[in-house]
């Protein structure tokens, strides 16, 4: 989430745009910024799908609130986990919780929210 908020660049200077970047939990793969969430898993589902990566087991990180259509992306992208500055909706959580997405929201520092598949996470 850090590595997100250092690269908004376009929020920084325009406000209102939204970020997503995808990881591995070491190093971010894929970064986007947009004015709209959805766009931005868009953007990066397209350039992985352009540059051949599997983006199975990967961790989407976005500045934007998580809805049941970005979840639905995500699992057909085979993320496995979906982080955000602010919450899900109540259909995302349900449905994230049905396809085996670990929903994290309100990442703010070292402090978090999980709505689904606690279990999934190693905590230090």
């Amino acid at each position: 989430m850090d590595d997100l908020g250092r690269r908004a660049e376009q929020y920084r200077s325009h406000g209102g745009i939204h970020s997503a970047a995808v990881g591995d939990g070491e190093d971010l793969l894929f970064y986007a910024e947009d004015l709209g969430r959805h766009n931005t898993l868009d953007r990066i589902a397209g350039e992985a799908l352009f540059k051949g990566v599997d983006l199975t087991g990967k961790m989407l990180v976005t500045s934007g609130r998580v809805s049941s259509e970005m979840v639905a992306k995500a699992a057909l992208l085979g993320i496995s986990l979906i982080a955000s500055r602010t919450s899900p909706t109540d259909m995302a959580a349900q449905i994230g919780n049905q396809l085996g997405i670990t929903l994290i929201g309100y990442v703010r520092g070292r402090k978090f929210n999980v709505y689904t598949h606690p279990q999934r996470l190693v905590v230090s």
